[in-house]
């Protein structure tokens, strides 16, 4: 019999060689007694059917290649589900999904006992559980003798929850498995029948999904259809936007809701909404929302281009990307669709500058919708301009190719592809691809990057290494030391971490384990002159001092400020006279793009354009000067920028970002007549 645990642990174990016991605990969650439990649940099924078993020894774990595709065909089997044991969560979940298909079906208690078979006081428990997950987004399961239970609340609320429940496990769980399992069980409409049926009019309408999204809008399409006749009034007023009926969307969803036979208006309108929100965003200049849509964008990039002195050279290029996500996020705030993005708190985490830094650029653009734009969907943009402000070295004599498989999107795939080009600069890579698209390809690839644990992937034969798109250090380790001992030394050998600390242990007394630990990994990482450590990036206080800041200064128009406020940085040789020049020939063709909030200037231009090193400069004008920007002149605080990399001075630019809500801050400015004192509040404000 399998559960939860044991496909859990079966994934873990064919995503690398060797597995030590301790990482598997951290892995799974499982204390040390629950892992050799489970391991035991995963014997049983092997000895029976392959004679063979997983051996532990020394708390350690190897899987042979024979082991690793024995694993993988029972992962793939079906006939395991027969004998499936589900686990509190997925019980609630599938009472979920039989309330919801079953919409004019009556269901007692007796019906869940014998559909889980599982005691009453269980089931109730179960429905306690679940109901308390539905109250917070203002549902419940009501009880009648009449009607049996019955799921009450908004329609579209009840809606909303399916769509999060099967993006969440697809995506943060990496599971579908209790979908796959209700649909075979209860006859419905497979996946791949639902796929083929649609596919011929996603090529007819030109409609681009990104892997992921695809499989979650079919799945949530097979649920919703018995649902999409009921006739529902309230907050259905948002989806009769007029633009959506000349959509090519709508003619979409008209023509795959033939198929089920719902011909009625409104539900076409509500599956366009839907699918705006998860397709791709193509710039098209014929469709109804292109110029609300690139405005939108061009402002986006503007915005941020002026807060983090960063200036992007191939604007076509980061239009297209930007555009590619923005368009469906535009429609998952307007339509309140779904938000799910399990990287969010290590984009935090990971880039927490640029995270910053977004968040004020998308400020602007937040009063275009009801609610303020949610963390997870500013984390996916993170991601885009991580990957935009990114600089690539190029590998040199490549001796082995990596395919790269990321079925997340343009975010995602771009963000990996950067890091393990970073980390692997020997390796030649292709793509990054959907996993589809593998079995187009000639074999003429060594190994797989991949960002899920896609079990077909498995069956190229060919080493696969599941990779987080936000790495930190230590994952980036374990990775470099599972690519290089299956592969071979490709020029680098890490050591162990774990045996550093043991001979450390046994001569020295270590005051802070963790911290030791996180220094080695990053030690050890950056022993290869390829592959780069994280940086520790200067804050805003280091890139200035005393002789760069300018208090009281009266000129007479912008350029004359421009000029004054970049004169102690060429005096200091940080920047040229070019540069200077550059920068006020940009806003006289491009107009007052470094005006970046009420008041305030953030004068850069390229790197190449003259900067020797990196600076700022802060100058405040006695009285405010007009720089031609509508909705923030007059301009009395000028922060002049010189940034020597695209990415160096983000942490910098992170911080001027919080100051730019200090009053006290500004306060000084103003009053002060000593730059050495606007010089230690800076200090001190680092360590607030």
């Amino acid at each position: 019999m399998t559960d939860e645990r044991s496909r859990k642990l079966m994934k873990i174990l064919v995503e690398r060689q060797r597995h030590e016991l301790a990482e598997l605990e951290n892995q799974t969650g499982l204390t040390r007694r629950q892992l050799e439990y489970t391991l035991e649940k995963i014997n049983a099924i092997l000895l029976e059917t392959y004679q063979k078993d997983i051996v532990l020894e020394n708390n350690r774990i190897t899987i042979s290649v024979e082991m690793k595709e024995m694993l993988v065909t029972i992962l793939m089997d079906n006939s395991y589900a027969d004998e499936y044991i589900m686990n509190g969560a997925e019980r609630g979940n599938y009472l979920f999904l039989l309330l919801f298909y079953f919409v004019d079906g009556y269901f007692s208690i007796n019906h869940f006992m014998t559909e889980f078979g599982v005691g009453k006081t269980t089931i109730l428990a179960d429905l306690k559980t679940l109901n308390t997950l539905l109250e917070k987004e203002e549902l419940a399961i009501a009880y009648s003798r009449k009607e049996g239970y019955q799921l009450v609340g908004n329609e579209f609320d009840i809606r909303y929850h399916l769509m999060k429940m099967i993006i969440r496990d697809s995506t943060e769980h990496d599971t579908t498995f209790i979908y796959d399992y209700f649909i075979e069980k209860n006859q419905l409409p497979s996946v791949n029948q639902t796929k083929e049926a649609i596919t011929p009019y996603l090529i007819e309408y030109q409609l681009t999904f990104v892997e992921n999204r695809l499989k979650e809008f079919i799945y949530t399409l097979i649920f919703l259809e018995r649902r999409l006749g009921l006739n529902v009034t309230e907050g259905a007023g948002k989806f009769h936007l007029p633009a959506i009926g000349a959509m090519k969307e709508y003619q979409f969803s008209k023509r795959i809701l033939a198929l089920t036979d719902h011909h009625d208006d409104f539900s076409a309108l509500y599956l366009g909404a839907w699918i705006l929100g998860l397709s791709v965003g193509i710039p098209d200049s014929t469709t109804k929302d292109y110029e609300i849509i690139m405005e939108l964008v061009k402002r986006i990039i503007l915005r941020f281009e002026a807060l983090s002195g960063i200036r992007f050279n191939h604007q076509e290029m980061v239009i297209n990307q930007l555009y590619s996500h923005l368009r469906p996020a535009y429609y998952r705030l307007y339509f309140k669709l779904p938000i799910v993005n399990p990287l969010h708190s290590k984009i935090k985490k990971e880039y927490s500058e640029l995270f910053n830094i977004v968040s004020e650029a998308l400020k602007p653009i937040s009063s275009l919708f009801e609610n303020a734009i949610p963390e997870e969907e500013i984390a996916f943009l993170t991601m885009h301009f991580a990957s935009l402000s990114a600089s690539l070295t190029e590998a040199k004599q490549p001796q082995k190719v990596a395919l790269i498989v990321c079925p997340n999107g343009i975010g995602s795939s771009s963000i990996v592809y950067t890091e393990l080009k970073t980390l692997f600069p020997e390796l030649s890579f292709i793509g990054p691809m959907e996993t589809n698209a593998i079995d187009y390809l000639t074999d003429s690839y060594d190994l797989i990057f991949s960002t899920v644990p896609n079990i077909r992937l498995f069956y190229t034969k060919k080493p696969v290494y599941v990779v987080s798109p936000i790495m930190n250090t230590a994952e980036k380790y374990r990775l470099i030391s599972d690519v290089y001992s299956q592969l071979g030394n490709l020029g680098f050998q890490l050591p162990s971490v774990k045996s550093i600390l043991e001979v450390v242990e046994k001569h020295a007394t270590i005051l802070n384990v963790g911290a030791l630990e996180k220094e080695l990994y990053a030690s050890m990482i950056s022993k290869n002159e390829n592959i780069q450590s994280e940086r520790i990036e200067p804050a805003l206080y280091e890139i200035t001092n005393p002789e760069l800041i300018q208090l009281g200064v009266t000129v007479r128009n912008w350029e004359e400020a421009i000029r004054v406020a970049g004169a102690p940085l060429l005096t200091q040789g940080k920047i040229t006279r070019e540069y200077i020049d550059t920068i006020i020939t940009n806003t006289k063709m491009e107009g007052p793009y470094m005006v970046i909030a009420k008041q305030i200037a953030l004068p850069h231009a390229r790197p190449v354009d003259g900067v020797e090193k990196l600076g700022i400069s802060i100058t405040s004008l006695s009285y405010p000067i007009e720089f031609g920007s509508k909705e923030n002149d007059p301009v009395k605080y000028i922060f002049f920028l010189a940034a020597t990399a695209n990415n160096y001075h983000l942490n910098a630019m992170a911080e001027l970002v919080k100051l730019l809500d200090d009053p006290a801050f500004f306060n000084l400015l103003d009053t002060s007549q000593d730059p050495h004192e606007v010089y230690h509040y800076l200090r001190l404000a680092k360590h607030i």
